[in-house]
């Protein structure tokens, strides 16, 4: 929550934690697990046409830092991207928002992004719906299916989640 919080108070238009913290912390849920958990980024979008610098994404990266270490420390790196610009480093057609990005990432279970509403409640983005993640499948998003299956395959075997996700079932 601490994060959510966090990232909330950059307030950056269409922003959101997306990816592995979210996903992540949902399987550890699942799996009952209560040692520490994975590392890895923790993905921040916003969607942002009217400043597109990379720069400006590393300026709110170091915000994040100085303003929650101990966030940093727990889950990894914090990572902003404005999704406004990553259509050029993915080759993809722009995108309109951070909905239709999204649409674009790897996995299904990883096309998912949280944010703290202002009143204090928790919005969800899922534009494939959550049953993949509850269910403990991993499958392509219909994009990366039809035109980057082979970059799926290849992320799978990086990720290797089956080593602390036993019981995840990859379908191609």
């Amino acid at each position: 929550m601490d994060s959510l919080k966090t990232v909330r108070d950059l307030k950056l238009p269409d922003c959101w934690i997306a990816a592995g913290l979210i996903r992540n912390s949902f399987w550890d849920h699942l799996h009952h697990l209560t040692i520490p958990p994975l590392k890895s980024d923790i993905d921040v979008i916003y969607f942002d046409p009217r400043d597109t610098r990379q720069r400006t994404e590393q300026i709110y990266e170091e915000k994040l830092r100085s303003v929650a270490p101990k966030i940093e420390a727990i889950f990894g790196n914090w990572s902003v991207k404005n999704q406004a610009r990553m259509h050029q480093v993915n080759r993809d057609r722009p995108y309109l928002d951070c909905r239709d990005a999204l649409q674009h990432w790897p996995e299904t279970v990883t096309a998912l992004a949280a944010r703290l509403t202002p009143e204090g409640n928790i919005d969800l983005l899922h534009p494939f719906g959550l049953d993949d993640l509850y269910q403990k499948r991993i499958r392509p998003c219909p994009y990366f299916k039809e035109h980057k299956l082979f970059e799926f395959k290849v992320r799978q075997d990086k990720k290797r989640w089956q080593d602390r996700w036993s019981d995840l079932e990859i379908l191609i």
